[in-house]
């Protein structure tokens, strides 16, 4: 692909940043972190706040048709989420924008699609997935959650597990064992969910710190609508691999990270250790050179993966491959920090804080990425499999 930008488009990436550059500004001095937008209500409603201003700007529906209010192509879309991610700037529904969506587009009828995807594009529905189960993670489709066909509507008992944002959405999607005797994959359905149906009890998971990200949510005779349901009946995995992809291949995060690496660079010139900067010592230099290399990569290679998006040419080989080098750099660029940093990197919201915490945000949080939307092990079975041809372990 040319990686050079064109005019329009570089004028389109300047109004991005721009946009994102204010809404920063506003930022709550609380929201530290990628998940910071549920750590208190200030947060969160500084998430819905920059949802509805991308909302009124069309940009939560770049690269959509224009028959469901879309505009821009690819990469306006992959501009946008560079400015988010450098800025740190929430607003974007992971699960609503960046990976429903999509999927709606690709795999939902023209009834779905009209009635879920204007709550999404102007950021005034908020999204949660349905997916893990205490006995089904790696392996999706070993799930039990029951979805039984009674008329017009299916009913649904069973109970999700490591449900991101599920006490704060408004709606979910989710994949349910909706035909007992079918054979595994051929036994699933996809379909979408409101959060406030009766039978739905959501408790909190907290993290190690405290904050409150995921949960489990329990669903007791709950009624979905059979209009609800997204693909066919019993084709609920071909839906999960569509989503999935989208699910994987993250240019937020990697331009997240790139303004992570401008924090380290800023802070090793400014810090000094017997008189000298740190950025003038060779091993200090050496490590944070490292990542910068594989920075640079991941980036080029999320790129790559919008190009092939953006030509409907993506596998599931190419989007594992950029969650998995992008999550690991994160892990990789948290120890860096903090080791770096010494005990200012253990220290979260206070005036030691060195700026404002932030390594110590990422590294309490970067094994989420490794380990959701399909474990790095998974990934690389993927890998091997899908992209290299190599044989399954019997």
């Amino acid at each position: 692909m040319d990686f050079r930008l064109t005019p329009q488009q570089e004028a389109r990436k300047q109004e991005f940043y721009k946009v994102c550059e204010a809404l920063e500004k506003k930022r709550p001095a609380s929201y530290v972190g990628f998940e910071s937008k549920y750590e208190n209500e200030e947060c969160w409603e500084y998430h819905r706040m920059c949802a509805r201003e991308f909302g009124k700007r069309g940009w939560l529906a770049l690269h959509w048709p224009q028959e469901y209010g879309g505009s821009g192509d690819m990469m306006d879309k992959v501009l946008f989420a560079e400015a988010c991610g450098y800025h740190g700037v929430p607003g974007v529904d992971e699960f609503g924008v960046a990976m429903l969506a999509p999927t709606l587009l690709a795999a939902a009828s023209d009834e779905v699609k009209k009635k879920f995807l204007p709550g999404i594009a102007s950021g005034e529905v908020m999204w949660c997935e349905l997916w893990s189960e205490p006995n089904a993670g790696s392996d999706l489709a070993a799930l039990t959650t029951s979805a039984i066909k009674k008329g017009d509507e299916y009913i649904v008992n069973g109970q999700k597990t490591w449900n991101t944002g599920a006490h704060k959405a408004d709606w979910a999607f989710g994949v349910y064992r909706s035909d007992p005797a079918a054979k595994k994959h051929q036994n699933l359905t996809f379909m979408l969910c409101d959060m406030k149906s009766p039978g739905i009890t959501v408790k909190g998971i907290p993290y190690m710190d405290g904050v409150h990200v995921y949960n489990e949510v329990y669903l007791d005779d709950v009624h979905i609508p059979a209009n609800q349901v997204v693909g066919k009946d019993g084709g609920g995995w071909a839906v999960v691999n569509v989503l999935a992809g989208f699910e994987r291949s993250n240019m937020a995060m990697v331009y997240a990270l790139v303004r992570v690496m401008e924090y380290l660079v800023e802070y090793c010139n400014e810090t000094r250790r017997n008189g000298v900067p740190l950025s003038r010592d060779p091993l200090v230099r050496s490590r944070i050179a490292d990542l910068a290399c594989e920075l640079e990569a991941v980036r080029t290679l999320a790129y790559r993966i919008a190009d092939q998006q953006s030509r409907n040419e993506m596998g599931l080989m190419d989007a594992a491959s950029v969650k998995v080098y992008a999550s690991e750099l994160m892990e990789r660029m948290a120890q860096v920090a903090t080791d770096l940093m010494g005990p200012f990197g253990q220290v979260p919201h206070s005036k030691w804080a060195k700026i404002s915490g932030i390594f110590e945000s990422l590294y309490m949080a970067c094994f989420v990425p490794i380990v959701s939307m399909g474990t790095n092990e998974i990934q690389r079975n993927i890998i091997a499999w899908y992209g290299l041809g190599l044989p399954r372990m019997k």
